[in-house]
């Protein structure tokens, strides 16, 4: 109960103080991060946790922190805050314990196709889905939540595997807000969508070497 009362007062808070509308807003996030001295760091980290733990979309941020804090320090500060947000989610999950939360999502085709998966491969399939969007990133850290991965082993290894996406975005943000769209920052786009591109494939390949049953995102 006083998890799902903690839960509860976060929703209460993100719309009675305008936290959604901040978190989507990406100018005024911007301008309220860049305005807040050294104090901004510890209130990007917080807003990325809160939007994560509610399932928001967490890009808004990375982009954010690129253009405020620059590719070096954003890419930290994103990363520290993902890997909190990934943790605290897992412990939240893990916490309201798997037979209550069973019979909230059990049902879901997310949730059934990880257990699959993690039953099968191990952590591999952890990496595998970490490193390739089949389902979306939130959803997946309560879901593993509810499996038997070691805290410590699901902490790493999301931290590892979404270092070089979070490090591509953010270092694109920096420039664009540097130059703006120019010559230059297309080159870099396009190489940079490349370099994701080959890092999925390598993905793939790597399953099927190691026989990894990746499910379909409509499966």
């Amino acid at each position: 109960m006083l998890i799902v009362a903690v839960i509860s007062l976060l929703f209460v808070c993100i719309h009675r103080f305008g936290l959604a509308e901040l978190v989507t807003n990406f100018r005024h996030l911007q301008q309220l991060i860049g305005q807040s001295g050294v104090l901004g760091y510890g209130l990007y980290i917080t807003l990325f946790i809160i939007a994560t733990l509610c399932l928001m979309p967490g890009s808004i941020l990375v982009l954010a922190g690129g253009m405020v804090f620059g590719p070096w320090l954003g890419t930290l500060l994103s990363l520290v805050a993902a890997t909190l947000a990934s943790a605290l989610s897992f412990i939240l999950a893990r916490w309201l314990g798997r037979s209550l939360l069973l019979q909230y999502v059990g049902h879901t085709a997310t949730f059934q196709a990880i257990e699959r998966g993690m039953t099968r491969n191990g952590t591999d399939f952890l990496i595998l889905t970490r490193l390739i969007p089949l389902f979306p990133y939130n959803i997946q850290n309560y879901a593993y939540g509810l499996t038997t991965v070691p805290f410590w082993s699901y902490t790493l290894i999301s931290a590892l595997t979404t270092l070089p996406d979070i490090f591509i975005y953010t270092f694109m943000a920096s420039e664009l807000a540097a130059d703006g769209i120019t010559l230059p920052f297309v080159l870099k786009l396009s190489i940079a969508g490349l370099a994701l591109f080959a890092l999925i494939q390598a993905a793939k390949k790597y399953a099927r070497r190691k026989r990894v049953e990746l499910p379909t995102k409509e499966s």
